[in-house]
């Protein structure tokens, strides 16, 4: 996951600077929202032959950053992906099963999505997964307004 967040194109969008301290952390973070919450982001790994077990990035869900609470309290649906996995569909596909077990497993009453609005990527697996804009709040780390992108639970379930 370092590789992939050390990435300039990955980092781009990004809401808030993945300096190395943030990359050393990330590991731990993640690992603390498990044993915390019961639930947290997913490690993809490619299924592909010849490319079996190849760490790919990650999709799911975790409490948004207080610096963003603005956002609501809804966990964010979130994906990341190495950019040699990008154009596939596979951002989609890890997405829609993370919005699933959100809403099916968990039962949680609804999802967000937190997008750089010139992450056109990230805005198409948003309404892919059938979650809309929903409004904008201030990022102060990044000094920019951000999208909210949300989806109530049981809209789209098994429907896309």
């Amino acid at each position: 996951m370092a590789r992939i967040n050390r990435d300039p194109e990955v980092g781009r969008y990004l809401n808030r600077p993945v300096d190395e301290e943030a990359v050393a952390a990330f590991f731990g973070q993640i690992v603390e929202h498990w044993e915390r919450h019961g639930f947290g982001p997913w490690a993809l790994e490619s299924w592909e032959p010849g490319h079996a077990g190849r760490f790919l990035g990650f999709a799911g869900l975790a409490h948004v950053p207080p610096f963003l609470a603005a956002a609501g309290p809804a966990p964010e649906l979130g994906w990341r992906l190495d950019p040699s996995a990008w154009r596939r569909g596979l951002a989609t596909e890890a997405a829609r099963a993370a919005r699933d077990d959100a809403f099916l497993r968990l039962g949680l009453p609804e999802v967000v999505s937190i997008i750089h609005p010139e992450n056109e990527r990230s805005r198409r697996v948003a309404a892919k997964l059938g979650m809309h804009e929903d409004r904008r709040i201030e990022n102060p780390v990044i000094g920019i307004e951000v999208e909210v992108w949300r989806l109530d639970n049981g809209s789209r379930v098994g429907k896309g």
